[in-house]
């Protein structure tokens, strides 16, 4: 039987243990264990509208490249804006994706050839005035090499993007256009030069989303997502995880959850072909609403399952694996940290335990939406900040560990 834990404490940023009394010595002695990561720095970027970024991708050399949404700098209302920084932080190219309507960025991949793949939805390129699901290639010098979009008569909703052995890329998201569903979860295939190789839904009666997708060290692919529960209230969802194969074909599946609002945001691959799983759940004795973390291994076991939550709100959104094996966790908190609402990071061992915790932002809302491991051992968290500026920002954290 997996034991799910719930788990109250360490959060900031300094874990607080009680060490042994005698007894003569009734006075519990506090003990500072010394912080398992610190921040190398932290920027924001952007300008007089809101930005926020919302995917990131390792590149060479420490380089990374950051996926939004952004208002600034010329946008057409938003665009999908693309953006490679080296390992100090400071800007090498950027990108705009996009036209003159609503466009929004959400995930970013690489493809077999070194290049980058970015996913979002837009509605510059939609035949309707709905959103489409738009995929762009680009180059590392950050130029375009081509764009595509993927939809119907209504709107889609962007999930994730992986690069296949043959040079092309798997999607998914969601879909209302197609499915029986009132959302039903869209999977599609395309070809190293944007072509629709293959597409299908999977889904029931009510709503059926994948938010993430991640490539397993052996070449399988795992999303994650949430479905609807039938007769439950308006809203009350279970995990939902299934493995593919590179052709977008399920291999299998997992659904579980308690008795209200269970769903999963991220995922990151083990170094064992599994993976670990992101999201947050109203279930399991919890206050409000919690963070929750799982270990599934390659054919659908649950290893183990975690829960982090205290008085109020607290969410996952992203997950990577860390240098030594263990898991790097992001999301937000609006129990904890000096504002209303703070950037929230996690790390665990390989074995889903505790090792360090802290919360970052200002007086005003701040989230972590992506995590990645840099080529250089550190790992970058990347979200959106309201407490420095008037505007949203790209929040750009990078943590080394002690």
């Amino acid at each position: 039987m997996i034991m799910i834990y719930k788990i109250l404490g360490a959060v900031t940023g300094v874990i607080l243990l009680l060490a042994p009394v005698s007894a003569k010595d009734t006075t519990a002695k506090k003990v500072v264990k010394k912080e398992a990561y610190t921040d190398v720095w932290q920027k924001i970027y952007g300008g007089k509208e809101d930005d926020i970024a919302y995917g990131i991708v390792a590149l060479e050399n420490g380089d990374s490249a950051i996926v939004g949404t952004c208002k600034s700098y010329g946008a057409q209302r938003s665009d999908i804006c693309v953006t490679r920084m080296n390992a100090n932080g400071e800007m090498r190219w950027r990108l705009w994706l996009g036209g003159k309507k609503k466009d929004e960025g959400r995930a970013i991949s690489r493809t077999a050839d070194g290049n980058i793949v970015v996913l979002g939805r837009t509605k510059s390129f939609s035949k309707a005035y709905a959103y489409d699901l738009y995929v762009a290639k680009v180059s590392l010098d950050g130029k375009k090499m081509w764009e595509t979009t993927l939809g119907g008569d209504r709107d889609e909703y962007a999930g994730g993007i992986a690069g296949t052995d043959d040079g092309g890329m798997l999607v998914v998201g969601a879909t209302e256009s197609y499915g029986g569903g009132d959302k039903d979860i869209y999977i599609a295939k395309l070809s190293k030069n944007g072509k629709l190789v293959n597409a299908h839904t999977i889904g029931g009666s009510k709503d059926d989303a994948a938010t993430a997708l991640t490539r397993t060290r052996d070449g399988k692919m795992v999303m994650v997502g949430y479905r609807e529960v039938k007769g439950a209230y308006a809203g009350d969802s279970d995990f939902l995880i299934m493995q593919l194969d590179q052709n977008g074909k399920m291999r299998w599946r997992k659904q579980f959850g308690g008795d209200a609002e269970d769903m999963l945001n991220g995922v990151t691959p083990t170094i064992d072909n599994g993976i670990v799983a992101i999201g947050s759940t109203r279930s399991y004795g919890s206050s409000q609403t919690d963070l929750t973390v799982m270990k599934i291994d390659a054919k659908g076991k649950t290893i183990w399952h975690k829960i982090y939550g205290f008085k109020y709100y607290e969410y996952g959104n992203a997950a990577a694996t860390t240098p030594d094996g263990g898991f790097m966790l992001v999301g937000g908190t609006n129990t904890l940290g000096k504002g209303n609402h703070s950037l929230y990071a996690l790390a665990l061992d390989r074995h889903g335990e505790l090792i360090w915790s802290h919360v970052y932002g200002g007086e005003r809302k701040d989230v972590g939406h992506g995590v990645a491991r840099m080529t250089d051992g550190s790992m970058m968290i990347v979200g959106e900040t309201e407490s420095f500026r008037l505007a949203k920002d790209f929040y750009m954290i990078k943590l080394k560990k002690q």
